[in-house]
C-alpha cells in the first residue's frame, strides 16, 4: 500500500466517524431537556468528536509510514540472510544468479552478493517452504521433501514469481540432496535439477544448482557432465570458481585419483588468495587437500592439517566440521595404534553433526569396524543397524555387504 493508499483511507474513515459523530446527542447532566440545549451539546459533541478522530488518524497513519512499507501493513517483510553476519530486513525486488537486490524502507536498493548469501526468506511464503528450506541448509533433504510436498495449491494463489521460483527451487535441491543421501533414484534426481537451471537460469540459486548438477553426475559416474556443470560456476564471483575447482577435486579423489585429486585442491587454495568471501572455500578445499595427504601416507602432516581448518572454521558450519572430523578420524585409523583417537572423533560425528547424513552415514560404518575391533560387539552392531535404517541405499551402507579382506 503506497502512501496515497493510506492518505485516501484515511480520509474515508474521518468522513464516515464525522457523518456518525453528527447523529449523536447527548445532553449535559442538569440541563433543559429543550431542543435548543440538545442542538447546543450534538454541534459541540460532533465538533469534538471529529477532532479527535483526525488526530487520532494523523497518530496512526504516521506510526504506520515511519514503520515502514512491509511491517506497516502487517505483512511479514522479506529477509536475506548471510554467512557469519546478521540478516538483512526489506523487500526482495530482484535476483540473479551474482546477487540479491533488497529494497529497504527508505527505497533503497542493497545489492547482496551471492557468494556472501546463505538465505533467501519471503514474508510471503508458506510456512511449509521456510521449514523445507531450513531442512535443505540442515542436511535434511528426505524430509525437505516430504516438507515441500505438504504445500497446499491454495497456499500458492496470487504468489509472486520470486515465491513460486522458490518452491521450485526447494523441490529440487532437495531431491538431489535426498538421493545422494538415502540412495534415491540419480538419474530422476538430475532430471529434475537440470529442469530447475534451464527454468530458472535467472535465479540467485543458479550456480549452487549447477554445483548440485555436477555432484549428481559424478556420483552416477558420468565425470564429463560433472565437469561442465561445475564449470559453469567459473562465471561467477571468485569464490564459487574455487568452489568449482573444489568439486572437481572431489570428484577425482572419490576415482581414487589422489594425486590429481590434490593438484585440483591445491589449485582452489591458490585460487581463494585472501580475499575474505573465499575463505570459507579455502578451508573446505584445504580439508580435501588433507585427505589426499593422508590417502599418501602423509598421516601426521593431514592431522595437523585439519586440526588447524577446525580451529579456523566457523562454528556453524557443521557441514565443513563434519567432513573435519571424519577425515581425522580416517587419518588416526590410517596411522594404526591411534584407534582411540579415532573413535572419539567418529563419535563426536555421531553425537554432535548426525543431522547431516552423507557425513553421519560415514562415521557409522567407520564406529561399527572400530567398535569390532575394540571387542565391543554390541555397540558395533547398534552402528551398523544404525547406519542400514537411516541410510540404507548410501555408498556406506553398500560397503556393510562387502566381503572384508
Amino acid at each position: 500500500m503506497t502512501r496515497k493508499n493510506v492518505e485516501t483511507k484515511a480520509g474515508a474513515w474521518m468522513t464516515e466517524a464525522s457523518m456518525d459523530s453528527s447523529t449523536i446527542e447527548h445532553p449535559m447532566p442538569g440541563a433543559h431537556e429543550g431542543a435548543g440545549c440538545t442542538a447546543m451539546v450534538g454541534i459541540a459533541w460532533s465538533r469534538w468528536a471529529r477532532a479527535a478522530v483526525r488526530a487520532s488518524l494523523v497518530l496512526i497513519v504516521g506510526a504506520m509510514m515511519a514503520m515502514g512499507p512491509e511491517s506497516a501493513w502487517g505483512q511479514a517483510v522479506d529477509r536475506v540472510i548471510v554467512f557469519g553476519g546478521p540478516g538483512l530486513a526489506g523487500k526482495i525486488v530482484a535476483v540473479s544468479p551474482v546477487g540479491v537486490d533488497l529494497e529497504n524502507a527508505d527505497g533503497e536498493t542493497k545489492k547482496v552478493p551471492i557468494e556472501t548469501v546463505r538465505e533467501a526468506q519471503f514474508g510471503a511464503e508458506p510456512q511449509s517452504l521456510k521449514n523445507a528450506r531450513s531442512m535443505f541448509l540442515r542436511g535434511r533433504g528426505v524430509e525437505a521433501l516430504e516438507e515441500v510436498g505438504k504445500i497446499e495449491p491454495d497456499e500458492l494463489d496470487g504468489a509472486e514469481p520470486l515465491v513460486l521460483a522458490e518452491v521450485d527451487f526447494v523441490r529440487a535441491a532437495a531431491a538431489r540432496r535426498a538421493a545422494l543421501a538415502a540412495g534415491g533414484d540419480l538419474a530422476a534426481a538430475a532430471k529434475t535439477v537440470s529442469g530447475y537451471v534451464a527454468k530458472h537460469s535467472k535465479s540467485h540459486h543458479f550456480f549452487q544448482m549447477q554445483e548440485l548438477l555436477g555432484d549428481l553426475y559424478a556420483r552416477s559416474n558420468q565425470p564429463e557432465q560433472a565437469v561442465a556443470a561445475y564449470q559453469l560456476l567459473d562465471g561467477g564471483p571468485p569464490a564459487l570458481k574455487v568452489r568449482a575447482a573444489a568439486a572437481k577435486a572431489a570428484m577425482l579423489l572419490a576415482q581414487g585419483k589422489a594425486d590429481e585429486a590434490l593438484a585440483e585442491y591445491e589449485a582452489a587454495i591458490k585460487l581463494a588468495g585472501t580475499e575474505k568471501a573465499s575463505q570459507p572455500q579455502k578451508l573446505a578445499a584445504s580439508l580435501g587437500k588433507a585427505k589426499c595427504m593422508s590417502l599418501q601416507g602423509k598421516h601426521d602432516a593431514a592431522i595437523e592439517s585439519v586440526l588447524q581448518i577446525i580451529k579456523d572454521s566457523n562454528p556453524e558450519d557443521k557441514e565443513l566440521l563434519s567432513r573435519a572430523y571424519n577425515v581425522l578420524g580416517s587419518a588416526y585409523r590410517a596411522m594404526g595404534g591411534r584407534e582411540q583417537d579415532a573413535l572419539i572423533q567418529f563419535l563426536t560425528v555421531d553425537l554432535v553433526y548426525n543431522t547431516l547424513p552423507e557425513a553421519h552415514a560415514e562415521a557409522l560404518f567407520n564406529l561399527g569396524e572400530l567398535w569390532d575391533k575394540g571387542s565391543n560387539p554390541e555397540r558395533a552392531r547398534e552402528a551398523r543397524q544404525n547406519l542400514k535404517a537411516a541410510y540404507p541405499a548410501s555408498p556406506w551402507a553398500a560397503k556393510l555387504e562387502q566381503p572384508k579382506s
